[in-house]
């Protein structure tokens, strides 16, 4: 019987307690939360809940989920680390730069596991995809890419009052570049390591926060060669966006949120990809936890990431928070 751990039982780990008991419905579920509640979906799997890691940190478990606000993590993960669970941990994976040092001392003086970084954006069709045909060349030289991401807060969770949420305090790990931490993910796997360039961000709405709603950023990769990188994220947009553009002097890619990905040729536009699954988020986090288990078991799969590139897209958000930002 496989056993799990969840740590968090936010609205992320609520979706990785489901997706696993779905693929596992006679799994073992633990849950650490932070207060001893009765919860519905913790008592129809018939979980156990414990509030300390102490209660449960010498039991074995298959996979360890770290879903708790990403500056909580740095109060759980190097002990995590340091006694050799496997883990997936949700993104961004900290807070800070010293907190990003920190784990990778930890991870080099770990025992081996598998430990997984829970960018789900990487295990969707449409953008493996796209990250294939400019790994493949037909773009020619690629000398610009962007990235635009964005969406209305208080729409993200409806449950939720979003003044009171995790996004809109820093000193939980609020602001839109850590929270759409993705888009920088992106351009580091699809481009390889950056060098943050620019960087300007702030709070300029009437939304009732004090992270930062807006953010802008240009990236070039560290070996010195094209492309130039923008990414723009908000808050604010009223209705939700995802629109990527990469160009090249052969041709250029279009991606949208919709899962569309179009060829842009001299002689007009070819579609490439336009599935009804292309931008599915809820089959990308089975996937990423698919592979996960199966990584578990001796079989890594690309596009698996593991824990320490995880850290390395974080710091870059971390990067343009400290470089770009007013409050």
């Amino acid at each position: 019987m496989k056993r799990f751990l969840i740590v968090g039982l936010g609205s992320i780990g609520r979706r990785h307690l489901v997706n696993l008991a779905s693929l596992y419905p006679e799994a073992d579920f633990t849950i650490l939360r932070h207060k001893q509640r009765p919860d519905v979906l913790a008592d129809r799997l018939g979980a156990s809940v414990v509030t300390r890691l102490e209660d449960v940190i010498d039991e074995s478990f298959d996979l360890v989920v770290l879903a708790t606000p990403s500056a909580n993590h740095i109060d759980l993960l190097p002990e995590l680390i340091r006694r050799g669970f496997n883990l997936l941990v949700e993104k961004p994976i900290v807070s800070s730069l010293g907190d990003c040092n920190s784990l990778i001392d930890a991870l080099a003086a770990a025992p081996a596991a598998v430990r997984v970084s829970a960018f789900n954006f990487r295990h969707l069709s449409s953008l493996v995809a796209l990250r294939e045909q400019v790994h493949r060349g037909i773009l020619g030289n690629v000398v610009r890419a962007s990235f635009t991401a964005g969406q209305w807060l208080p729409d993200w969770r409806p449950s939720q009052n979003y003044r009171q949420s995790y996004s809109a305090n820093p000193d939980q790990g609020g602001g839109v570049e850590l929270d759409l931490v993705h888009e920088i993910d992106l351009a580091r796997w699809i481009f390889g390591e950056l060098n943050l360039e620019f960087a300007r961000c702030g709070k300029f709405s009437d939304l009732e926060i004090s992270s930062h709603d807006t953010a802008m950023m240009v990236f070039s990769p560290q070996n010195g060669s094209a492309p130039v990188i923008q990414i723009a994220l908000d808050y604010v947009s009223r209705q939700r966006l995802r629109h990527y553009e990469i160009v090249g002097d052969r041709a250029g890619l279009n991606w949208n949120i919709d899962g569309a990905l179009d060829l842009i040729e001299p002689d007009g536009r070819r579609s490439l990809e336009h599935a009804p699954n292309g931008f599915d988020i809820a089959k990308s986090y089975i996937a990423m936890l698919e592979r996960t288990l199966r990584a578990v078991e001796g079989d890594w799969q690309e596009p698996l990431q593991t824990l320490e590139d995880g850290i390395e897209s974080t710091r870059l958000a971390i990067q343009v928070r400290e470089k770009g930002g007013q409050r």
